[in-house]
């Protein structure tokens, strides 16, 4: 028998007409090899369950980890029976997760659901460590020495780790030269070695609401690899020469090593482009701040002119306590200084995917096709219902369209939903050595080569370029680029799942004690059994139920239950009798003041 996410060989039959449908005839993958669920105790011994109905999916034969098993505990099983016409599967328990009512076991819970382990092998350890703490002189001999220069680093407040550098010189006659400055984490990670493998089977770092789980161990991703101020940090670096006009006249890849003079924020970079003093900021760095302020301007209107999609859409951060539990849901500010560096990133990303070209080495590209025809047909008819004139989306080359629906957008009292649902409508982004173009950012060659600390395709471009500086081309073969680009792909889709449905029981952990609460809300989409609405301003979307509305209605709802286990809120209309008496009653006993 399949279990979820297996591939599998299906007979279907021929005739008929509807939804096709057919007959599992074997299994030809596994999709894990171990299963998550909740302890259940039974007549015969314990049992994993999963599922909002707790139906059972594996007999437990044993438990080869530490601690007492009890029931409700979230728990891992290494598969040793697969289920069959006859038989559930069967296993060991190797790790006791914690209780469902503890908010951290349940997002470990949906971490090792996608196969994302925190813990780091012995030898990827011990590998990180024989490092050393700091970096001497010797080992930066040969590299380009850029002391001298105003090299800082932008990131966000609660930032782990600071793997990207920028500096800005003026070369007269309206050029500048924008560097910007990557962490060489190839220089420690080596193909084949302990770290390598540990690097590549993650293949990429996970940003939940409590905690990181990073790519490379804290020894390479908080210390030698992370571009802290004041230290001497070995770096790989594209110097790009930029007109007036945001045109790249010339550009230049080089070995580095950098001391970064200051690690801003995001608000204090925006403080100095507004104007504003800063505290403790050397006077060349703070001029470089203001003039790359201007050309991250200009390399934005040039991005727009050819026709890149540009989406204006709200990022939400659940702020959390020491234990992990959810204090908030709030909006992260949108800055120019976030723009600022998207830009500047975007650059050097496809500096180096035409580097790479030019050089004819292969590397993997970030491909993103054009979208589905059948999505843009049904986006179009329901931006229609929103007043969005989207004929455009059904020609040859869906651009104009779409650049015609976002411009329409810009100002609409529904803007963040008619955004969301454009991004729903496109292709996802992939990892392959064959590039077809970036749709999104309307750009012929496209990479990622910017965050190594954090995504493994990045450290695979860095290789490609430290190969194509040393007049070599031992890089890796199409075979394994293929794979490589396959698995980064894969991996990067359970990150992100992971990381929305880390937030989505955060949410609903939130919404558990606002049970009763009537709020504002707006449709986002809908299914069979109602409409998601979204609820205010938190970002959170619940479940309407039996309802039928158009997209971007808004609505008053109630919040009549809320499952932190699953992440799901359920709704109701206001009147409809949908909450528990009890609950009713205390809320008319006990009403809230609403600000």
């Amino acid at each position: 028998m399949a279990m979820d996410g297996d591939r599998v060989q299906v007979r279907v039959p021929g005739g008929g007409g509807g939804r096709p449908c057919g007959e599992i005839v074997r299994v030809l993958k596994r999709a894990r090899s171990s299963i998550v669920g909740v302890l259940r105790r039974s007549p015969t011994g314990w049992t994993l369950s999963s599922g909002r109905n707790g139906s059972p999916a594996a007999q437990v034969l044993g438990f080869s980890c530490r601690g007492t098993p009890s029931e409700g505990c979230f728990a891992v099983l290494k598969v040793s029976r697969w289920p069959s016409e006859r038989s559930c599967a069967a296993g060991t328990v190797t790790e006791l997760l914690g209780g469902t009512g503890d908010i951290r076991a349940r997002i470990t819970a949906l971490l090792r659901e996608r196969g994302i382990e925190e813990r780091f092998t012995e030898g990827s350890l011990a590998q990180s460590r024989a490092f050393g703490a700091r970096l001497e002189p010797s080992q930066w001999k040969g590299r380009e020495e850029l002391f001298g220069l105003p090299v800082f680093t932008i990131d966000g407040a609660d930032a782990k780790d600071f793997d990207d550098a920028v500096s800005l010189e003026k070369l007269g006659g309206g050029m500048s030269r924008l560097g910007v400055h990557i962490s060489d984490v190839g220089h420690y990670v080596k193909p084949g070695s302990a770290l390598d493998r540990e690097a590549y089977a993650r293949a990429t770092s996970v940003y939940l609401p409590d905690r990181v789980v990073p790519m490379l161990p804290p020894a390479l991703s908080d210390n030698l690899c992370s571009l802290l101020p004041g230290e001497e940090r070995l770096t790989v670096s594209v110097f790009m020469d930029v007109d007036r006009s945001g045109a790249v006249r010339g550009r230049r890849t080089a070995l580095t090593v950098i001391r970064s003079c200051r690690r801003f924020t995001y608000e204090e970079a925006q403080a100095l482009l507004d104007g504003k003093k800063v505290p403790a900021v050397p006077s060349a760095a703070a001029e470089a701040v203001k003039a790359m302020g201007a050309l991250a301007a200009v390399l934005r209107r040039l991005r727009a002119v050819r026709g890149a999609l540009d989406f204006d859409l709200p990022e939400y951060k659940v702020e959390t306590d020491p234990s992990g539990r959810p204090l908030r849901a709030v909006i992260r500010p949108r800055l120019q200084s976030h723009r600022l560096i998207e830009e500047f990133m975007l650059l050097a990303n496809e500096a180096a995917a035409a580097e790479l070209m030019a050089a004819r080495i292969p590397f993997l590209h970030r491909r993103h096709d054009v979208p589905d025809q059948a999505k843009m047909r049904s986006l179009a008819e329901t931006l229609g219902e929103l007043g969005i004139t989207a004929g455009g989306l059904l020609g040859s080359d869906p651009r104009k369209g779409l650049l015609s629906a976002l411009g329409q957008a810009s100002g609409h009292p529904l803007s963040d939903v008619i955004n969301s649902m454009i991004v729903r409508s496109m292709r996802q982004a992939v990892y392959s050595p064959e590039s077809k173009g970036h749709f999104g950012i309307a750009a012929r060659s496209y990479t990622h080569f910017t965050s190594p600390i954090r995504r493994y395709p990045d450290l695979i471009a860095h290789r490609a370029l430290k190969s194509m500086l040393a007049g070599k081309r031992d890089t890796l073969s199409a075979h394994s680029l293929v794979s490589a680009g396959s698995h980064c792909s894969e991996r990067e889709r359970a990150a992100a799942e992971a990381e929305h449905k880390a937030v989505d029981l955060m949410r609903a952990e939130l919404f558990s004690r606002r049970i009763g609460e009537e709020m504002d809300g707006v449709v986002t989409g809908s299914v069979e059994s109602g409409v998601f609405v979204r609820l205010g301003d938190t970002g959170a979307e619940g479940l309407l139920r039996g309802a039928r509305h158009k997209p971007g209605a808004r609505l008053r709802v109630i919040v009549t239950a809320a499952d932190p286990v699953e992440g799901k809120i359920d709704l109701a209309a206001p009147g409809s009798g949908a909450l528990p008496a009890q609950i009713r009653v205390t809320r008319r006993s006990s009403p809230r003041k609403r600000r």
